[in-house]
């Protein structure tokens, strides 16, 4: 048989009920008698246990479930966030194997996580290709007043990972969030609920992922140079305090009692080429430190010597997500197509953008009117950039498996 899917969502407030009606809905309309894996995705309002519960007694107990948190749900007609949006896609197919793995204790132990993550992936004995999802959690703990992102460390975890890995595979995910309340959040490993966790799902066999990054950032000014760092704290740039020297570059435009008023971008192409945005990644300070005057990155990988360009948000440029939308569409087009997940960083939605529209809506017209769509607002992406997976933020994926 070829690959059915099933889309399904709910917005109920009642966490066993949405449940009920987002795997029945999946359902519907399809000939799937027994599936082989469910994808299900919520915001943190819900009740996790009573979600999985009522998911698992419509799927049956065959099925493998992976997943968790956002800050909303996207499908093929419809989307939310920041409410009660749950959704969850069912999968069943004789073409791929379902493979899922986990690892816990992610609170400063990332590193550690992810080479543990990429040697269950590796020493697994599989056929055919290798597509493989991470579905990472991106909050270590509660915001306090002098911290308010509280985060675990997705770049250390990626360098982990390709460690045990040594070549990646296919490779695309995201980071669960709780939201914009900077809580952790749960995760769905089959009938387990977890938190702290790194998980992984390869599909393999006769599938094949294709991805392409939508970036949400263009720079804005010329290269500066980070020349004295302390782990995540940039302390100086080009020689400066680097509050100073932010504020120096943004001119009347700066405020430096911002906790978060700059995103940097690395530019892992030529430095001095043409702009590709699928080699940019970005990298984001949270808060600053006073005392010092340091800016805290929320990420732990920038070194002296890096160099940088401050960007600038480029969230509506709908011409630009309609072109990569139908560059994805033009390279499985010879290809069947089974599913299509757009995983979308929440500051990209309307109402913290202050675009004058939805860039979802822009992918259901183009590829949800051709593909199941299925998708989650995320916390922070994990893309392919320049032959390496990485850690960014700020952009959108759009992933299609075809047989």
């Amino acid at each position: 048989m070829s690959t059915q899917v099933g889309v399904g969502f709910s917005e109920n407030p009642k966490s066993y009920d949405a449940g009920i009606e987002a795997a029945t809905a999946a359902l519907a309309n399809t000939e799937i008698k027994k599936s082989d894996l469910a994808i299900l995705f919520s915001t943190s309002r819900h009740n996790p246990s009573q979600l999985l519960s009522s998911v698992r007694s419509v799927l049956g107990t065959d099925a493998r479930i992976t997943g968790g948190q956002g800050n909303g749900v996207i499908t093929t007609n419809k989307f939310g966030y920041e409410g009660y949006q749950v959704g969850v896609a069912v999968l069943a197919s004789d073409s791929f194997d379902v493979n899922l793995f986990s690892e816990g204790g992610l609170p400063d132990n990332d590193y550690n996580v992810g080479v543990a993550l990429g040697k269950q992936i590796k020493n697994r004995k599989t056929e055919g290709k290798r597509n493989l999802f991470i579905l990472y959690e991106l909050f270590k703990g509660k915001p306090t007043e002098e911290c308010r992102m509280n985060i675990n460390n997705p770049p250390t975890f990626l360098q982990g990972m390709k460690h045990a890995l040594g070549t990646w595979p296919r490779t695309s995910g995201f980071c669960a969030s709780s939201g914009f309340g900077f809580h952790p959040s749960h995760q769905f490993f089959d009938d387990r609920i977890q938190q702290q966790s790194a998980m992984a799902l390869l599909l393999t066999g006769d599938v094949e992922m294709d991805s392409i990054l939508v970036h949400g950032l263009k720079p804005a000014s010329s290269y500066y140079t980070i020349t004295k760092v302390d782990e995540n704290v940039i302390l100086e740039i080009d020689n400066k305090p680097a509050i100073d020297a932010v504020a120096e570059i943004l001119g009347g435009d700066s405020d430096s009692s911002s906790e978060s008023f700059v995103v940097l971008g690395i530019n892992r192409g030529e430095k001095f080429g043409d702009y590709i945005p699928e080699n940019y990644l970005n990298r984001l300070p949270h808060r600053i430190e006073p005392e010092r005057g340091g800016l805290v990155t929320i990420e732990r990988d920038l070194k002296e010597g890096d160099q940088f360009q401050l960007m600038r948000r480029n969230f509506s440029d709908f011409a630009y997500l309609q072109e990569r939308c139908e560059t994805i569409l033009n390279t499985v087009k010879h290809k069947k197509p089974f599913l299509a997940l757009y995983l979308d960083c929440s500051g990209r939605a309307s109402a913290y953008s202050d675009t004058e529209r939805e860039d979802v809506e822009i992918v259901q017209q183009i590829i949800g009117s051709k593909i199941p769509l299925f998708g989650i607002y995320t916390g922070g992406e994990i893309a392919e950039i320049r032959g390496d997976v990485e850690f960014t933020l700020f952009n959108s994926i759009i992933c299609i498996f075809s047989e």
